[in-house]
């Protein structure tokens, strides 16, 4: 049997927080036209920065999980 590992606290907390960003930044670039909220603007104009952000910070999860799979091969 293969030995799993765990990732680190940290990753998955900036993974979450990615995908937090991610998603709002789409939901300003797709959908703030048919949203009825304060601020809609505001959203509007950062969608592209929050989406980059978003994907910056998914990254360290995924190279933790793919060299921890090289690395146990």
């Amino acid at each position: 049997m293969t030995e799993q590992r765990k990732l680190p606290a940290w990753a998955l907390a900036l993974d979450i927080v990615g995908t937090l960003f991610l998603a709002a930044g789409l939901l300003g670039l797709f959908a703030v036209d048919s949203l009825q909220l304060p601020g809609a603007d505001t959203l509007e104009t950062l969608a592209v920065p929050l989406v980059i952000l978003g994907i910056l910070l998914m990254i360290p999860l995924v190279a933790i999980a793919v060299l921890n799979a090289v690395s146990s091969k």
